[in-house]
């Protein structure tokens, strides 16, 4: 389910803005697809579907085309991503998370050279510091996969109308960074440590003997970022001095 968070609800001094700053039909020879050059003067409404495989730009464009939005171009990579967005003044451009040359690259290369452009990240599913990092670059939403054809149109629709499209499980996680973020004091193996909730949600986990995978699944993040978040506190611990709790993370990545 998707969340439509019309900043117009929000008190005013949490704009858009204040949120990133705080956050911190030819086919061309190289494989992309790109429609007729625009006239003077490009259409809000019009889409640039950006990475993943080509049968799945073209799935994408295809639905969104029915859907009676104008794709411009769908097209591979980072760079093409922001010169398609320059190039035909488009509304949105839908990204793939795993898009060739990065997502945040793009999401920032695209707000260099096209400022009035909104992107939309679609990631397989969702994750938690992946939709963090989006914000902080710059993105208008993130939107899975899992919502099917009905979905993608309803949150490019959402995007393009100017509200932040957010699934609603991930909300909270943008909340509590808006909040400043939480700290708590953690004891593990016998030192006391100041960890992010995450971080501190996943150390218990590994506490108790669950695996990586395990981990992951039970909180609703990516392998790499549950390693991730075990090497921060591996680092923390190294820190005070905790050669055994520094190799027992380490080895976990």
């Amino acid at each position: 389910m998707l969340w439509r968070w019309p900043f117009r609800y929000l008190t005013p001094e949490v704009s858009r803005a204040a949120l990133r700053r705080y956050l911190d039909s030819s086919t061309t020879s190289n494989g992309n697809s790109q429609a007729a050059l625009p006239g003077s003067g490009g259409e809000a409404r019009t889409v640039v579907v950006a990475g993943g495989q080509a049968l799945v730009r073209a799935t994408r464009r295809s639905v969104l085309s029915r859907a009676g939005l104008e794709v411009a171009a769908d097209v591979a990579d980072a760079s093409r991503a922001a010169k398609a967005a320059e190039l035909y003044e488009a509304g949105l451009v839908l990204v793939d998370s795993e898009i060739s040359g990065g997502c945040i690259f793009t999401i920032r290369r695209i707000a260099e050279r096209s400022p009035g452009t909104a992107v939309l990240v679609v990631a397989s599913q969702l994750d938690h510091e992946a939709l963090l990092a989006a914000v902080r670059a710059g993105a208008d939403g993130f939107v899975s996969e899992k919502l099917g054809a009905s979905g993608l149109v309803r949150a490019v629709e959402v995007a393009l109308s100017g509200d932040l499209v957010i699934p609603r499980d991930g909300v909270g996680t943008l909340i509590e960074q808006l909040r400043g973020g939480t700290q708590e004091q953690a004891s593990v193996d016998g030192l006391e440590l100041q960890l992010t909730r995450r971080e501190a949600d996943v150390v218990a986990r590994r506490r108790d003997g669950m695996s990586t995978k395990e981990i992951a699944y039970e909180l609703d993040l990516s392998a790499i970022t549950v390693r991730r978040h075990l090497s921060s506190v591996a680092k923390k611990a190294k820190g005070r001095q905790a050669r055994p709790l520094t190799l027992t993370l380490e080895s976990t990545s």
